[in-house]
Order: structure tokens, then C-alpha cells, then sequence
């Protein structure tokens, strides 16, 4: 197998699993697929209290899927050791048994996601049948089986042909009563949350201290009487910034607040990445990655220790006030500080180039960034980031691309303006904010003049702005390089210039 990744550099910590002593000669394969996972996170929360539970629910998912893997290893008198895999809300167990028998472990999982809830997410469970030699000679094609078993098994959540499942709300809501953060048909109790948001909430706290573990019960999770043990570990905890004065994690406002902090001007404002590996299920499908097991396997396990562990790492060292909503399997939602998830968005997608070794490869990261204010609902950001992600990857077949600010770019010709105007502009910190604006003007203007042909004006009109208001003895390199840029990369240079006045204007 090719050596995708640069494991010097960002040390995965790659475990690789003995699967040869778990082949049996004929077996199944036991896959759970947690679905609607933005809704489970997302709707209905408002702003003020997404801090206090968005990174505990990412983290329930996480937790969730390794007890509901353990609780299908002990329904099926088979050890722990067969879960060959949990990451980003999925599972694998390899069972040493053909026909594994899943159908009443669905419905009960079903009746835990329909009571907790509201079916508005839930975790789907197949199982496959393999043969010794379909494992080990023609992995590719059994990993082919798998996905399509998987999106067949979505077709058919909580058995809507065959059941009548009852949604049981609470009685007698009113605006008083209803819990301030689901906002779901849930009577609030103490602190104004509901039961299980309580649990979020409380939740959220422990994953902001060290060396915690805790029974899976106490989350709320429960099959039978099943509990097994959770540490609360680097991968869990992920990064979230906290109070100084108490540790409970930053409320959203509070992280818009130190947008700009060495600065006297910039506005204060929230930035929401949401951001993905391009064109996955093709690369794999093309790739040595599915030959066999162990590829897979060190494939996906590399890839989500760049996004579960590299990640955290670096918010943790560099970028303290960007808080992680979700970062594991090959995608990324953030939030934070406008102008540090700006230049996280920089650092990170030269980082993913040099974390993907082989430049056969060609895995790239496309990124959608949303500029708001800290009072914006977090469930409509939530979908206008996925949008800003998608027109990133429309932009071309290989994507590699950013959506901010109405533009979409790839990411080599903004990186390459980026620098261009940071060096050029770093004398001119206190230009007029109508200057950067008419500069904005010019580089619409010469996007469009297919569309209306005054709009080549822009270059007479650059020269004649520079005349009137700029000491041209000493600032014709700034028109020049003005110029170029807003000539041959219009889009480039109008990110560049936003951000640029998002810096320069008062709080």
C-alpha cells in the first residue's frame, strides 16, 4: 500500500489491528451508522446555549456508538476484541459467525432514539455475510457490498412499514415551561433544561477536565442492563475554550468577544468553518485503499486521527478561541473567533497537503466559512455553512476550493493573492474604509464585463482613484500589484479585501 500520510510529522498514533487471528472461514459484519446527525445536533438550539451542549452532543455520538457496539458484542456472546472499528459514528464488528441476528437490537435502539428523541436521528445496523476468502481476496468489492447495504438499510429507518411508532411529548408546554435549549416538546426542570439536556449540559463540563471516566448510564444510555465504563480521553474531549474563573466551556458570545483581541478596531463577530476531504467515495473506490482490510484500515484510522487528535491539538496550542463542534472522519465544523478561524482555514489546508504524503494521492480539503454575529441562530448557520461547503465543491471536479464572502475560489489562487496583498498592504493599515470599498467595486466590476461593457472601466477608474487621493511617488507598487490581481483573480482579491476591512473597522 502507498504511504498516504506523513505520520512523522503528525504521529496518528496508528494502531494496527490483529485481524488475522479474528478470521473465521464464514462470518458477518456487524456495521451501525449514526444518521442525522445535524438535526441531532442542531435543530432547535438556540445560540445562547449552544456552547453548553454542541460539543457534548458531538461527544455523545462518539460515546453512544462504542457502548451500542460493546452491548451488540455481549447480545451476541462474542468478545470486545471484534470491534474493528469506531470512528465519526460508525461502527464494525467482525463477528466469527455467519447470520448475525441484529433485528431486535434495531428496535431497541429504534425505541431509544423514538422515547429520547423524537426520531429525529437514530443509528442504523446491518448485518453482511463474508467468507474467509472474500475477506481476504476480494476486500474491495465486499467493501462495495457494505456501503450499498448501508444506504439501503437508511431506506428503512425505525421499520416505518411494519410499526407504528408513537412520538410521546410532554403535556401542557407553554413558553414558560418549555426547555430553553432543545426547545423540543420537553418540560424544563432545574436551570431551565430539560432531563436530557441536563445531561448535555453537565456533560459538557466533564469534558473540560482531565482524567475523568464515567458509566455509560449516566449519560442516559441504557439497553437492558447493560453499562460498561467511558473514558473521557483526548479524542473525546476534543477542544472547546473555557471560563477562566470556572471551566465551564466559553459561551459563543464571549468567543465572538475576542475576535481581534491585539487590536483596537475589527469587528466583533463569530466564523463558522464547516469543511470536508473532496471526492472520498471516489478516491477510494479508485485507489489501493479497499484492497485489502488492513489498507482500509490504516487508511481511515490516519485520516480521522488528523481530524480527531491533529486537529484539537493545534486549536489547543494556537487557536484557543475556536471551538470544535464536530472534527473526526475526514470533515470539520468550527466555531469561533472570525479572524483566528480565517487564519486557521490558511493553516490547516497547507498542513492537510503536507499531512497527505504521496502526491499520487490528490486528496484535497474544501472549506464553506460563514461571518455572523454571535446572536445568529446556530441551526441556520449550520445549514448555510453545508451550503457554502456544496458551491466549494461545485466549483470544478478536483474542488480544493473555499466559499466565503459570495466567492468561491480554489484554494492555490487565493492562497497566492493572499500573500501577494499582505505584503503589499501591510503599510497601509489606516487607508480609508471607502477606499478599500471602491477597491471592492473594481473587482466586481471586472468579474462582470462580460455582462456591460462600462464595466472595463474599472481600470481607468483604479488609475484615477490612485491620482486623486494616493502620493503616487510612493504608492504606484500598491496600484500595480491592485492591478494585477483584481484583473486576474477578482474573487481572490475581493476575500482578501473583505477581510482586510473586517480588521480596520471599529467595534
Amino acid at each position: 500500500m502507498n504511504n498516504y500520510f506523513n505520520t512523522q510529522i503528525y504521529n496518528p498514533d496508528y494502531q494496527e489491528s490483529d485481524i488475522d487471528t479474528l478470521i473465521e472461514e464464514h462470518m458477518s459484519l456487524v456495521v451501525g451508522d449514526f444518521w442525522g446527525i445535524q438535526s441531532f445536533l442542531f435543530d432547535g438550539l438556540t445560540t445562547v446555549t449552544a456552547a453548553k451542549v454542541l460539543r457534548s452532543k458531538s461527544a455523545f455520538i462518539q460515546v453512544f456508538t462504542e457502548v451500542l457496539a460493546k452491548y451488540i458484542c455481549k447480545r451476541l456472546s462474542i468478545d470486545e476484541k471484534y470491534i474493528i472499528s469506531i470512528n465519526a459514528g460508525k461502527f464494525e464488528i467482525l463477528v466469527p459467525f455467519p447470520n448475525a441476528d441484529i433485528n431486535e437490537i434495531q428496535k431497541k435502539v429504534d425505541t431509544y432514539f423514538i422515547e429520547k428523541f423524537y426520531a429525529l436521528s437514530g443509528v442504523i445496523l446491518c448485518s453482511i455475510n463474508v467468507s474467509r476468502s472474500q475477506w481476504r481476496d476480494n476486500y474491495k468489492s465486499f467493501r462495495d457490498d457494505v456501503a450499498k447495504e448501508i444506504e439501503k438499510s437508511k431506506f428503512n429507518k425505525f421499520d416505518l412499514i411494519h410499526t407504528n411508532p408513537i412520538l410521546e411529548y410532554d403535556t401542557g408546554i407553554t413558553n414558560q415551561n418549555l426547555c430553553k435549549v432543545c426547545n423540543l416538546r420537553r418540560r424544563k426542570e432545574e436551570h431551565d433544561y430539560c432531563h436530557q439536556c441536563e445531561i448535555f449540559v453537565e456533560f459538557g463540563k466533564i469534558l473540560t477536565q482531565n482524567n475523568i471516566s464515567m458509566s455509560s448510564d449516566e449519560l442516559g444510555i441504557i439497553f437492558d442492563d447493560f453499562k460498561t465504563i467511558i473514558e473521557v480521553d483526548e479524542r473525546l474531549k476534543s477542544y472547546i475554550p473555557k471560563e477562566e474563573e470556572n471551566g465551564n466551556p466559553l459561551l459563543f458570545e464571549s468567543i465572538a468577544e475576542k475576535s481581534c483581541k491585539n487590536s483596537d478596531v475589527g469587528i466583533k463577530a463569530l466564523g463558522i468553518l464547516k469543511a470536508d476531504v473532496d471526492s472520498m467515495g471516489n478516491f477510494i473506490k479508485q485507489s489501493d485503499v479497499t484492497d485489502s482490510f488492513t489498507n482500509f484500515d490504516k487508511f481511515s484510522k490516519g485520516l480521522d486521527n488528523f481530524f480527531s487528535i491533529y486537529i484539537p491539538r493545534l486549536l489547543r496550542e494556537k487557536y484557543q478561541n475556536i471551538y470544535t463542534v464536530f472534527s473526526g472522519g475526514d470533515d470539520l465544523f468550527l466555531v469561533g473567533a472570525w479572524d483566528e478561524i480565517m487564519e486557521f482555514s490558511r493553516d490547516i489546508q497547507k498542513q492537510f497537503k503536507e499531512f497527505v504524503y504521496s502526491k499520487e494521492t490528490k486528496l484535497s480539503i474544501s472549506f464553506g466559512i460563514a461571518i455572523a454575529k454571535p446572536s445568529t441562530p446556530i441551526s441556520y448557520l449550520a445549514n448555510h455553512t453545508e451550503e457554502l461547503l456544496k458551491a466549494s465543491k461545485e466549483i470544478d471536479d478536483e474542488k480544493d476550493a473555499l466559499t466565503i464572502w459570495g466567492e468561491s475560489v480554489k484554494w492555490a489562487d487565493y492562497i497566492q493573492v493572499h500573500t501577494k496583498l499582505s505584503e503589499a498592504f501591510k503599510d497601509y493599515q489606516d487607508l480609508k474604509t471607502t477606499t478599500i470599498y471602491r477597491f471592492l467595486e473594481f473587482c466586481d466590476m471586472s468579474k462582470h464585463i462580460d455582462k456591460d461593457i462600462k464595466n472595463t472601466l474599472w481600470k481607468s477608474k483604479l488609475n484615477y482613484l490612485f491620482s486623486r487621493n494616493m502620493d503616487m511617488s510612493k504608492d504606484s507598487s500598491l496600484m500595480e500589484i491592485l492591478n494585477e490581481n483584481i484583473e486576474k483573480h477578482p474573487s481572490e482579491t475581493k476575500i482578501f479585501l473583505c477581510e482586510f476591512i473586517y480588521k480596520q473597522r471599529e467595534h
